[in-house]
């Protein structure tokens, strides 16, 4: 009986220390967090271990950089030509069957389960 209230107390002792060290995790979160409205970095993609390749807003320019340890690199400049293109590419297109088939199958599901209610009523009345 005492190896099991320990084994309880090890578990509760557990979930506190783990909802204490996300709750310390969360406020720390708040002062080290950087934004910034003028810098942003809109898509990064791993090259190796240690560098990567991104894609930087700085104000209302776009840079290809090359971000590793040791240092980091302007690329190149892109032009608007190719900014729009690539927002392009980011908004996928929705596709306008999706919300439809939703709808389908959501009515299918209401008349099947308006029927089977009415079954049961002439059931009830039967009996």
């Amino acid at each position: 009986m005492e190896l099991f209230f320990s084994v309880i107390k090890m578990i509760v002792f557990l979930i506190v220390i783990i909802y204490t060290i996300n709750w310390s995790l969360k406020y720390l979160n708040r002062y080290t967090s950087q934004t910034s409205d003028t810098i942003q970095v809109i898509q990064r993609i791993g090259v190796s271990k240690t560098s990567s390749i991104a894609i930087v807003k700085i104000l209302e320019q776009y840079y290809v950089m090359s971000l590793s340890e040791q240092q980091n690199q302007i690329i190149r400049i892109l032009t608007p030509e190719e900014v729009l293109q690539y927002q392009a590419t980011l908004t996928p297109e929705v596709e306008s069957f999706v919300p439809s088939a939703f709808s389908d199958l959501e009515k299918c599901k209401v008349e099947q389960l308006t029927k089977k209610k009415e079954d049961q009523k002439h059931e009830n009345h039967k009996k």
